[in-house]
């Protein structure tokens, strides 16, 4: 059946686009997550005091994303944030809650992607292993979203020589003992063209004359393809270090920058953290071009493919890309492509749900998912004695069911019932 899929792509190529908006899935089901988050977050720790360790909470709001009233100044928007701190066993240890007004002067500040508001909080905490649950409630439009992250906070004072989380910064300075910084809260590098800077402290119970510092980027495959090594003097207990690197562009995907240190004598200590290479007009679940493109097997017409195919190199690849999706863009003037946002959003959905030995998007359950999405009712039959495991997914739209077997009994579901009909009808919606 999968090899069928590619005998119809010219067919979806004209009848994706005239999808219904996503129904919703069976209810134990979570939703896709087809589009960027509300809001950005960064949490990193730093030396607090000989027994406390402080965490300080960046949070950062594009100014699209919120819901404005006009005022004398202009437009206004609000916005809560509560910062959640909890224990391994999900008790609360501390919580802030604090309130945020955007002012844009006109309505195109309002609609500017480069346009953030960014926010910071710092609390003290004992070492060790945390959640933290940080919610952004827009006042206006009542919405809400949520991000969590898991911390492990170091003691700090515990070590000779010890290192605090990594800070990435569009600009930054250091002057006086003061850093001026420009966080770069997202973790995104794409337009980092001319380079990007680190900031981060040392924190040293000895003397010294100077301390090393490595600098390297490790692609997904833990493969280094950036590295940099300096020597500065040293200054002191805490030593505060702003750094630059190099001019750097990579593939879009997702990377590890580690920092190594060392003093005379003593063994290195590192410090590691994620960043991306990501256009900021993709879904965030794009994080490798060359799968994205294999993942357009559904859509692509067979030229298109063969266009894909003769590309070698990134810039043939990603301009080849842009324009598959702009052709395909439903609302070519705002902001966002909602149907590159749908299609892929589904794929990430059939690749958490539908994986067996293949990829979950790769799948007989995944196909029929990207092209229709959610099935309106879904019976399971795992036990009966007298069948093989099967499931038979409803489309009402459709008058349509279509049964999943597993023949294996490895849970390998697959297509028995045929779908040129259903795909017939979509076309003629």
């Amino acid at each position: 059946m999968m090899a069928a899929a590619r005998t119809y792509r010219l067919l979806m190529l004209l009848v994706f686009p005239m999808l219904p908006a996503m129904a919703q899935v069976e209810n134990e089901q979570e939703s896709p997550r087809i589009a960027a988050p509300l809001f950005f977050l960064d949490a990193l720790s730093f030396w607090g005091n000989d027994s406390l360790t402080r965490l300080d909470v960046f949070v950062q709001v594009p100014h699209t994303e919120l819901h404005y009233v006009s005022d004398v100044k202009g437009f206004e928007a609000k916005y809560e944030v509560t910062a959640n701190v909890l224990d391994a066993d999900g008790r609360s240890v501390q919580e802030r809650i604090w309130y945020e007004t955007v002012q844009a002067a006109d309505f195109d500040a309002t609609v500017n992607k480069k346009m953030m508001s960014t926010t910071q909080r710092s609390l003290l905490l004992k070492a060790g292993k945390y959640s933290l649950r940080v919610q952004v409630h827009d006042v206006e439009s009542k919405n809400t979203a949520v991000l969590v992250r898991e911390l492990t906070l170091d003691n700090y004072a515990a070590h000779v020589l010890s290192v605090s989380d990594i800070m990435l910064a569009n600009a930054a300075i250091l002057t006086g003992g003061r850093a001026t910084i420009s966080p770069n809260i997202s973790g995104n590098m794409i337009e980092a063209d001319s380079g990007f800077f680190v900031f981060y402290e040392i924190y040293a119970d000895r003397s010294a004359d100077s301390v090393t510092c490595i600098y390297r980027i490790f692609s997904r495959d833990d493969n280094c393809i950036y590295r940099k090594a300096e020597t500065r003097a040293y200054t002191g207990k805490k030593m505060q270090i702003i750094a630059r690197i190099d001019s750097v562009q990579f593939p879009i995907g997702t990377y590890n920058l580690q920092i190594d240190v060392s003093l005379p004598g003593n063994p290195s200590v590192a410090k590691r953290r994620g960043l991306i290479f990501q256009w900021s007009d993709i879904p965030v679940t794009i994080a490798d071009l060359d799968l994205a493109i294999r993942q357009l097997r559904y859509i692509a017409s067979e030229e298109e493919v063969k266009d894909f195919g003769k590309a070698t190199t990134y810039d043939e690849k990603q301009k080849l890309f842009s324009a598959f999706w702009r052709k395909r863009d439903p609302s070519p003037d705002s902001k966002r492509n909602e149907f590159m946002e749908e299609y892929y959003g589904r794929v990430e959905y059939a690749d958490i749900h539908f994986k067996h030995y293949l990829e979950g998007w790769r799948t007989d359950m995944g196909m029929v998912y990207i092209i229709f999405g959610a099935p309106n009712n879904v019976d399971r039959h795992p036990f009966d004695y007298d069948a093989k495991p099967y499931e038979v997914w409803s489309y009402y739209d459709y008058n349509a069911q279509l049964v999943f077997v597993d023949g294996t009994g490895f849970g390998d579901y697959r297509l028995i019932t045929p779908i040129w009909d259903m795909l017939h009808r979509l076309k003629n919606r």
